[in-house]
């Protein structure tokens, strides 16, 4: 597990109360506003993330943990396999970071690696879905070669 007082210097934490600001706007709880081509417009991923289980459109204009408070408490109406749902956050992820240009320009510029864990009381905990740490790296590959 990484030591959190590290964020920024050695690694960087993808946490709404990560140490850089980087790590803060790729997290899902940020608020950047976009345009999903296939679902419309929706002020953060983690709006998102909720609203493809319950197309609930109160979900769209929310971010941070208003928007997974809610999300949690609405029915799964829609029942997705795991790698369509994945596949749905990932284009999201990358339309985040290519339609917002502080976000391409830092994430280009970077060059420590992502992790993603919460802090409580200065201890980190796992924060799980590798899947999305290895989608940014590899995303930040490729727009470094582009």
């Amino acid at each position: 597990m990484r030591n959190p007082e590290l964020d920024g210097i050695d690694h960087i934490n993808i946490y709404s109360k990560g140490q850089t600001e980087l790590g803060q706007l790729l997290s899902n709880f940020a608020h950047v506003p976009m345009n999903i081509n296939e679902h419309g417009h929706f002020e953060s991923v983690e709006g998102y993330w909720y609203w493809l289980g319950c197309r609930n459109d109160r979900l769209r204009l929310l971010y941070g943990y208003k928007a997974k408070e809610l999300g949690k408490t609405l029915k799964q109406k829609i029942s997705l396999n795991p790698e369509e749902f994945k596949k749905y956050i990932r284009r999201a992820i990358n339309t985040k970071i290519v339609n917002s240009p502080t976000i391409k320009k830092q994430f280009i510029c970077s060059v420590l690696p992502f992790d993603h864990y919460y802090v409580y009381d200065g201890i980190a905990k796992d924060a799980g879905f590798k899947w999305i740490i290895e989608h940014l790296e590899n995303i930040r590959g490729l727009l470094k070669r582009s």
